[in-house]
């Protein structure tokens, strides 16, 4: 087992007040003159939690990484009832940039990340790229190509286990020291994600072993993930993806914490 653990490393190298209507009652008709205008007001109360990109929240505070790059915050705040409104009435004190898996702070030139190096959301993201986060393993962060090929694109409409099939290599040498680190690495690949398509099947889940680069889910997510690329700034091997949600990040290796994020999404 030490020995797979060790060889896993070369697998991964393949690849969110209510507005109360007033109603005024009168016991009166009032009839319009001439030159009375209806006026119609389309003011629209927007909706604070509309305008966050990233919400922070932790012990010493919460941070609201605004969509028109402001940044807001304040020390040890109540996070109690509709506190992101009354986070909003917080003065500005930076700005930010954004990149696809961190940003950096344009007055003190501070980076913050938003996973470590399996792709894992850290848990004091609340909000992350305008999403909601329900899962630490959630994917937010995924290159999308400008005109894939359709033919290269898998599409997933049911709860399925996702698994991406490794680069398949040839060798002029098959004895060479490239090749059998390759073949120790397929094996260990082929070990692994029979375990995992095993251990999720327990819950009724299927497992697709995709071999198109491209994929996407009939949910109300329609973009095109390649899955050659990064996702959440990691080189992932395998989705979950349940009916109606967006899909998760699932480690081949699956540990207790990892099977608890897996049991806590199929619910």
């Amino acid at each position: 087992m030490k020995f797979r653990q060790i060889t896993l490393a070369a697998i991964i190298s393949l690849n969110f007040f209510s507005c109360k209507k007033e109603i005024v009652k009168t016991s009166k008709k009032i009839k319009p003159t001439k030159n009375a205008v209806a006026q119609i007001s389309n003011v629209r109360t927007e909706n604070p939690r509309d305008l966050v990109q990233h919400l922070f929240t932790a012990n010493g505070g919460s941070i609201l990484y605004l969509k028109n790059g402001d940044i807001k915050g304040q020390a040890r705040f109540d996070t109690d009832g509709d506190f992101v409104t009354e986070l909003m009435k917080t003065k500005t004190y930076g700005h930010y940039d954004e990149y696809d898996d961190y940003l950096i702070g344009k007055e003190y030139k501070d980076t913050t990340f938003f996973f470590n190096q399996f792709g894992k959301i850290d848990e004091s993201w609340n909000i992350l790229k305008g999403i909601s986060i329900e899962n630490p393993m959630q994917v937010v962060s995924y290159k999308s190509p400008k005109n894939p090929n359709p033919k290269e694109i898998e599409t997933i409409s049911e709860t399925r286990l996702i698994i991406f099939d490794p680069e398949t290599k040839t060798f002029k040498d098959e004895n060479s020291q490239e090749a059998e680190n390759y073949f120790i690495a397929m094996d260990d690949w082929n070990f692994y994600s029979h375990e995992l398509s095993e251990s999720l099947g327990k819950f009724g889940v299927q497992t697709k072993y995709l071999k198109k680069r491209f994929l996407t889910f009939n949910s109300q997510n329609k973009n095109v993930i390649d899955t050659k690329s990064k996702i959440n700034g990691a080189n992932v091997q395998a989705l979950l993806y349940k009916k109606g949600k967006m899909p998760i990040i699932v480690p081949l290796i699956l540990l207790e914490e990892d099977m608890e994020l897996v049991t806590d999404y199929l619910r």
